[in-house]
């Protein structure tokens, strides 16, 4: 083929198209064939357009099109093959309009239907020609475009007039592409089109019909022909591409952040100046990205210039560099105007905008012309943004991009062993994606300085030799001016550069929010660094003074309620002389060290303290944000973060010694543990949330300890310090168990609450109020580890010495009884627990009147027992009024309203009384919304695997169960089971009493073998030896053997039900203390089942009916 438009002939498909519009004219009363008259004038105009252009060749052949490359001939002949191909298949389409039509008249002529009247099997196949017959001529319409912008590059000269109409042919050209795919996509055509989108071997794989792919095969190759042409020649030709240094050639990833930068300057002619901000950390490849936009759309822009925006004289030098390209005077001012003036579209890369002293006004050049890309580590400066959208956060690499860098930047082949790709992402994982991090590990793997297993072993090495290198230098007294001067060969090291000098320039800064910033990156390099949160700061700070508050509070109730009682109780004067010398120990020991941000160092009230240190705290984040040390992780509830080598970097300074370490350590330890109020105060949901932050800390410590103990042994110090055990220690113990306790991990708990009780206990005493409180503590902790018989006895013991000290009337005596009581009643000693709730219901209503809460815990508490003797009704009253009352005075969501609502609602479920509820299906019906109330709100509160939010749903289940929601119930225990479990270990008592659920459950839909196995295996004598009590079996235990009878009675086994029934009359014989057991309720139904199942077994009749022995519930 030539290559030549001339060789295009038009005249018999015109003549045919010009039928065929004639045709429809016929027809123009029918709605239907109006669209398509349009769309066939529309085709016969295009190809006179290329007839037209075609002619002027044909006829001037001394004058041809100038096309000169030889890549534009080969363009123009795909252009003439394609446009042969588009008209060859519109021609029979033409011919069958024309065909159509002249059937319609002859049959509108024989009366078949009406003159306006749609033709009903003519319809689709107008509707479908119509279709076909727009796609191909918007197909064409794009060709003729592309020949236009062929010729437009060889006009005589390149001024602005000419560029500009090369531009705006390009551009139409890119929406008619877009029109013509756009019609591929739609109707029916989508699947075609994304196969054409894959290479041509793997059509024959593709589920697609082979038709379809003929029909649209030339608009495909037409379409990527006219695409080609874009490519080939762009809008504006590029002549200066100014950047301060090549691209990386293993750039990898980054493809949404590119697609952000294209959609912003899609249009880089706009009227007005354009504007974009990348911002992020440090080493986040901000410029890199930036580089590989501008070399990626170069073709958009007719020059591409780089300004350097880490000072005012390093841009005034970039823009005076910029105007010796225009031909100007070498400075800044003649740089911006030459700019200003361009008339061509262009990119101007702002690069490193961050310092404060920096204006950015002043940076930019002035008018409405061309488009910048400002990068930057201050989130601050997206307001400069206007284009798309704006601004783009660059966060670290997602991690498979990650990794790729890192491999590729080592030059490793593919595909990847194993181990290398192990190694890879362990390294990626270690320095949190960073790009900067990546590529420099990837240099000291690649110059052999360390293989990929050693890496990071090498990197924790170097580090370690930085600081001792630096330690020296100190003790010389001979400083070194930076860090590359210390280490120049440590490529692996330098990623920290960067941060080291924002560091110091904070540190020399004079301004109090920088002096905070500096105190603050310190604290947070020991907490965990994620969802680091304001509030937790303001906590530390001003919980001091509410603290105090609430002891003056709680000392002028105490001496109100002392008031109260019979004989006041007298602090023994060995106590008194032992809080004095605490007192004055307290006054001239070294005060909790915490950040002068958090100090009251004014005196200032609790108001005035808590809007002062939110200002200095919003101020000093700021400055941190600015300089992207930290990040905003959720701007609505006041969350931070840190990355993972920012974090590491200030934790780890070459300038900072051990004993420094150690030193931020324990602040940030102490800024944690003053964020938590004492018991019983604060927020469960807030506390929870700090673990991460106290277990980071306290991992530090412990590795910081170490390092401590190792130096002295190296430097053998005349007199050595010993670690001591104090008031701080304790404080931090108590606050942090607290917050160990509630998250599941009790050991530790339990260790911090025992080592903090021996201090108490051996510095004021066994008998103090604190260290019964911590006993207290400690107990509750056992409790709910399932070791019932620790805590019971822990329990006895400050029952006694409240009783001996302080007299059974005082508050905190009650307050042990009320625990105890609990625990007795869990144990099954119930007949101990009645007399000891009974007498605290009195002791405490006396004391604080029924209005009060541990009054109304007193009674919620002695209403449980009921339900366990089995006084319903009794049991139902005392709950009701302990959650009515806890609702006046606590409101309806806190948690103790929450578990006195709980109770009651529980109260329901019950097991076959002697007068029956008549109206237990309503009061079932309430439970059941009440319960739903409760676990959404402790969901909310608690968290989802919180163990009462799990509770809540238990009984929920088993509410469901007693109303017969039997699969509702078995898929709400099933879930829970799998995450008490987990949290809990399969020996606690919780996840014993859900598979007891679970078998009640499954008996119930009849699924009896399943129900047995799981009540066989719990009634085991062996599972219970750990928490039952001296004096026999456990309540568990025995409710699982009365499960078991139960299911084994619907199944007609009576002579195994007959062996249950006698190991459950032993068990309760024992279990209720102070022989007890025999008056239960339960003896006398059991033995009357006992009596039946012998006369049973003596008739033979194990498949009879079981009458009034039948089971009841309990």
């Amino acid at each position: 083929m030539s290559g030549s438009i001339g060789q295009l002939t038009f005249n018999s498909f015109s003549k045919d198209t010009q039928a065929a519009l004639d045709a429809l004219g016929a027809l123009e009363k029918l709605s239907i064939t109006v669209g398509l008259v349009e769309q066939v004038d529309d085709l016969l105009d295009i190809a006179r357009c290329f007839d037209d252009l075609a002619t002027t060749e044909r006829r001037n052949p001394s004058v041809p099109l100038k096309f000169y490359s030889a890549n534009d001939l080969i363009l123009l002949q795909k252009i003439v093959a394609s446009t042969e191909d588009v008209l060859r298949e519109c021609h029979p389409l033409v011919r069958r309009i024309r065909d159509s039509v002249d059937e319609i008249v002859i049959e509108r002529q024989q009366g078949a239907y009406a003159t306006t009247e749609v033709p009903p099997d003519n319809q689709a196949l107008f509707d479908e020609m119509h279709s076909d017959l727009r796609l191909r001529t918007e197909t064409l319409k794009a060709l003729f475009m592309a020949i236009s912008l062929l010729n437009s590059q060889h006009v005589a000269s390149e001024d602005a007039q000419s560029i500009e109409a090369r531009s705006r042919t390009s551009t139409q050209l890119h929406y008619q592409i877009g029109v013509v795919e756009k019609e591929l996509g739609h109707g029916g055509r989508q699947d075609t089109y994304d196969v054409y989108l894959k290479p041509f071997n793997t059509f024959m794989h593709c589920n697609v019909d082979v038709h379809l792919l003929t029909q649209f095969y030339q608009v495909q190759i037409a379409v990527a022909t006219a695409r080609a042409v874009t490519v080939s020649i762009p809008a504006f030709p590029n002549k200066h591409f100014v950047i301060s240094r090549p691209i990386r050639d293993y750039f990898t990833g980054r493809k949404a952040q590119l697609s952000v930068l294209d959609a912003a300057f899609n249009d880089p002619m706009q009227a007005t100046q354009q504007r974009f901000v990348i911002y992020g950390l440090s080493g986040s490849g901000k410029t890199e990205l930036a580089f590989k936009y501008a070399d990626r759309a170069r073709n958009k822009f007719w020059g591409v210039f780089f300004v350097d925006g880490s000072s005012r004289k390093n841009a005034a030098s970039s823009y005076a560099d910029i105007a010796t390209l225009g031909g100007a005077e070498p400075n800044e001012k003649a740089g911006k105007n030459w700019l200003m003036i361009c008339a061509y579209p262009w990119l101007l890369i702002i690069d490193n905008v961050d310092e404060e002293e920096v204006d950015v006004d002043q940076l930019l050049p002035p008018g409405a012309k061309g488009c910048i890309l400002i990068t930057t580590r201050n989130p601050r400066l997206t307001a400069y943004g206007n284009a798309g959208a704006s601004s783009l956060e660059l966060l670290v690499m997602e991690p498979n991009e990650a990794e790729v860098l890192l491999t590729q930047a080592a030059e490793e082949p593919r595909p990847l062993t194993k181990l290398l790709a192990d190694s890879a992402s362990s390294i990626c994982q270690a320095l949190g994606y960073l790009p900067l991090a990546l590529v420099q590990a990837a240099k000291a793997i690649l110059t052999d300085i360390c293989k990929w297993p050693e890496y990071l072993t090498f990197w924790d090495r170097q580090m370690k030799r930085i600081r001792r290198t630096k330690h020296a230098l100190h003790r010389s007294r001979s400083r070194s001016g930076d860090w590359e001067r210390a280490d120049n060969d440590d490529n692996s090291i330098n990623v920290f550069s960067t941060y080291e000098v924002l560091y110091e320039s904070l540190e020399l800064s004079p301004k109090q929010k920088c002096k905070d910033a500096v105190e603050l990156l310190h604290v947070f390099s020991f907490f965990h660094f994620q969802n680091i949160r304001l509030d937790v700061l303001i906590s530390a700070a001003v919980n001091p003074l509410k603290e105090e508050a609430q002891q003056r509070k709680d000392e002028e109730r105490e001496k109100e309620l002392y008031g109260k009682l019979a004989t006041p109780p007298r602090k023994p004067w060995l106590m008194f002389l032992r809080e004095l010398r605490e007192f004055v120990d307290g006054k001239f020991s070294t005060p909790a060290p915490l950040p002068n941000v958090l100090r009251n160092r004014d005196g200032l009230n609790l108001s005035e303290l808590e809007v002062e240190v939110k200002d200095r705290l919003r101020y000093a984040l700021s400055v941190l944000v600015e300089r992207s040390l930290v990040t905003r992780q959720d701007r609505a509830t006041n969350r931070y973060t840190m990355h993972r080598l920012v974090h590491k970097w200030v934790r780890e300074r070459p300038e900072m010694s051990t004993s420094h370490q150690a030193l931020w350590c324990q602040v940030s330890l102490t800024t944690l543990a003053s964020s938590i109020r004492r018991p019983p105060h604060d927020d469960t949901h807030a506390r929870r949330e700090l673990l991460p932050h106290i277990s980071h800390a306290s991992e530090c410590q412990a590795m910081l300890e170490e390092a401590l103990e190792e130096n002295v042994k190296r430097d053998r110090p005349i007199f050595r310090v010993k670690k001591s055990y104090g008031r701080l220690q304790a404080e931090q113990d108590v606050r942090f168990s607290r917050v160990y306790a509630e998250t599941g991990h009790r050991e530790t708990a339990l260790r911090l609450q025992k080592r903090a009780l021996e201090y108490v206990s051996k510095r004021l005493g066994p008998d103090h109020p604190l260290a019964i409180q911590l006993l207290l503590l400690a107990s509750l902790t056992l409790g709910e580890m399932s070791k019932m018989g620790k805590a019971t006895q822990k329990l006895r013991d400050a029952h006694r010495l409240c009783v001996s000290t302080w007299g059974e009337d005082h508050p905190l005596t009650l307050d042990v009884t009320d625990l105890l009581g609990s625990a007795l009643q869990m144990r099954g000693l119930w007949g101990e627990a009645t007399d000891l709730h009974t007498a605290n219901v009195e002791k405490t209503m006396k004391l604080y009147g029924i209005n009060h809460e541990k009054t109304l815990k007193s009674m919620r508490n002695l209403g449980r027992l009921q339900h366990r003797h089995m006084n319903f009704d009794e049991s139902t009253r005392l709950r009701r009024i302990a959650w009515e009352g806890m609702r006046e005075i606590l409101g309806p969501t806190h948690l103790e309203t929450l578990t006195s609502l709980e109770d009651l609602s529980t109260s329901y479920i019950r097991y076959e009384e002697e007068n029956p509820d008549p109206d237990i299906e309503k009061h079932l019906a309430e439970s059941h919304e009440n319960l739903v109330f409760v676990w959404e709100e402790r969901k909310k509160q608690l968290g989802e695997e919180n163990a009462y939010t799990l509770l809540a749903s238990i009984y929920l289940a088993q509410l469901k169960s007693t109303m017969g929601n039997y699969k509702e119930a078995e898929a709400i225990i099933r879930s829970g089971l799998t995450v008490i479990v987990r949290n809990f270990g399969e020996d606690h008592l919780g996840v014993t009493m859900v598979r007891s659920l679970l078998a009640e459950v499954l008996a119930g839909m009849g699924r009896f073998e399943e129900a047995e196995s799981i009540l066989y295996f719990l009634a085991e004598r062996a599972r219970y030896t750990h928490i039952t009590d001296e004096e026999g079996d456990h309540p568990d235990r025995i409710s699982n053997l009365y499960r078991l009878c139960k299911c084994l009675e619907k199944q007609g086994k009576f002579e195994e039900e007959l062996k249950i029934c006698e190991e459950f009359i032993e068990g309760l014989t024992a279990i209720n203390g102070n022989g007890n057991g025999p008056k239960h309720k339960m003896m006398s139904i059991m033995k009357k089942r006992r009596v039946y199942l012998m006369e049973k077994m003596q008739q033979n009749g194990r498949g009879a009916e079981t009458g009034e022995g039948r089971l009841i519930d309990i």
